[in-house]
């Protein structure tokens, strides 16, 4: 029997106990196309490998540019934002968030190759589900032959916080964080949803409107990883820590994962806005994208050597797909079958602290909830299945998603903030490992830019906890109390609060 090169890609790409292989490197050269440079792990890349000396090059170059120059280090971060406490173009908490930053990245990458005169440059990525700590590139002030690092962060005052050596925790980069993102089944749930009552191509949408309901991709390892770092990155201008765009590239490599399986959004309102004079090339010409130029790395310059997408998705995810994007669509229709949504306000607007968790009980249909609790689950925890069937059989049952509302968040910078249901001993000490963990979230600076909406709102999906809680009860209850618990990311960070304006459960089935 045959056996093409796309079905053995993707069955090389497993879910076991939500474990996702990916690294393939000698099956995966067979996909790409050899003149196209391969984005490639940084995992085992020394500090002397062409693509690491060749960005840490460049770097340099950069940095010893007059922060007025359009070449320098300062410009192209403030393509991010000019100062830390302002945007200056770049679109989070809402569906511009992962096109805009595929443009600024390949931005980058050109610069690179032109400064270096690299033409095979393509940046790499760091890939922190599998190597959660920061690569070693970047955390020694000189290299291994004495000369300064310009990979390493030394201005005084944002200094990485994070230790090196010290990994980044599961609950915001592991295995289980990343097969939720990959189960997502439309963009608006992947990839954060369109910002609250958009109605036109403005340029205004694109910035300073993070009214948009965040999904897993950007709620947990983008922000969290974001502030976990310190120093520039819970910032504006993070892009002045050189890790921004190994992560960034990651975030991007996630992208294009999940579009082997999944369309992005088909709405104008986001393929046909154009991110003007946003970007500009190596010889400072505009570079001004719309977004549905952005959708094929190809044709952009670079590859993961990944193959060419699915044609169709199974029948049971399109079906679960249509379902979800009712919920994030711009007039949510009334008496869509199949979806049923319940609201509690937090009428108080009292806030999640490090004393006291929130808890806000949202009354639901105990049917519904009977449904959720009693389904199949996704995975057994120790059955090996190929990507494409877990994430078939992720959709093929009912699910339960929690919307958290327009969030008043306080020092994000130094906190993680942790989902539960129903747990009635619920303690900071309480583990994620514990059956009623739902998920964590963080919040990227939203509330210090001034924007139009500066209250991020969450999703997550509470299905698995559901199951975990109530699967084995003979009469789960008609509601859900959902428990939002502040814990700091590192034992000297400045604990934060959170306080939704309300919290909506919604239940779907197909």
């Amino acid at each position: 029997m045959s056996i093409s090169r796309r079905h053995v890609l993707l069955q090389g790409c497993v879910i076991g106990a939500g474990v996702i292989a990916a690294e393939m490197p000698g099956i995966v050269a067979l996909a790409q196309a050899p003149q196209t440079p391969e984005r490639r792990s940084l995992a085992g890349l020394a500090w002397n490998d062409p693509i690491v000396a060749s960005y840490r090059d460049a770097v340099a170059q950069m940095k010893q540019k007059a922060d007025s120059d359009q070449l320098s280090w300062v410009s192209l971060a403030q393509v991010h934002g000019l100062d830390p406490n302002t945007y200056h173009f770049c679109p989070h908490g809402n569906w511009y968030f992962l096109p805009w930053h595929r443009a600024y990245t390949v931005m980058c990458e050109r610069l690179v190759r032109s400064l270096t005169s690299n033409n095979d440059f393509a940046m790499p990525y760091w890939d922190w589900t599998n190597d959660p700590t920061i690569p070693d590139v970047f955390v020694s002030p000189t290299t291994p032959d004495g000369k300064p690092n310009a990979l390493y962060v030394s201005d005084a005052g944002f200094e990485r916080t994070w230790p090196a050596g010290t990994p980044m925790p599961p609950e915001i980069v592991g295995p289980d964080v990343l097969q939720s993102i990959l189960n997502s089944t439309t963009y608006e749930e992947f990839g954060t949803s369109r910002p609250d009552g958009q109605d036109s191509l403005d340029p205004s949408w694109i910035i300073n409107q993070d009214s948009g309901t965040q999904g897993v991709l950007e709620e947990t390892p983008h922000n969290n990883v974001h502030n976990n770092i310190g120093g520039w990155m819970p910032t504006a201008t993070s892009s002045r820590d050189p890790v921004f765009f190994m992560h960034h590239c990651n975030i991007d490599r996630i992208w294009a994962l999940w579009n082997l399986h999944n369309q992005n959004s088909t709405d104008s309102l986001w393929t046909d806005m154009p991110f003007t004079n946003n970007f500009y090339n190596p010889d400072g010409t505009p570079y001004s994208p719309k977004v549905s130029d952005l959708f094929v790395p190809e044709n952009l310059g670079y590859t993961y050597g990944l193959p060419a997408p699915a044609p169709a998705s199974p029948p049971a995810v399109m079906a679960m797909g249509d379902k979800v994007r009712t919920l994030f669509a711009a007039s949510k229709p009334q008496g869509t079958a199949g979806v049923k949504t319940f609201v509690a306000q937090n009428a108080a607007q009292a806030s999640a602290t490090a004393s006291k968790y929130l808890e806000i009980p949202v009354a639901v249909d105990a049917t519904l909830l009977t449904a959720v609790a009693r389904r199949r689950p996704a995975s057994s925890g120790t059955e090996l299945l190929a990507f494409s069937q877990a994430r078939e059989r992720a959709a093929s049952g009912p699910r339960a998603l929690a919307f958290i509302r327009d969030v008043t968040v306080s020092d994000p910078q130094g906190t993680m903030y942790r989902v539960f249901i129903d747990c009635d001993n619920l303690t900071p000490a309480t583990p994620v490992t514990d059956p009623h963990y739902v998920g964590t979230f963080g919040a990227f600076e939203h509330g210090s830019h001034g924007g139009k909406h500066a209250k991020p709102s969450f999703v997550v999906d509470l299905t698995r906890a559901i199951q975990r809680v109530h699967g084995s009860s003979a009469n789960p209850p008609a509601r859900i109390k959902v428990q939002i618990l502040p814990v700091a990311n590192q034992p000297s960070a400045r604990l934060g609060t959170a306080a939704p304006t309300q919290i909506e459960v919604a239940f779907v089935s197909v």
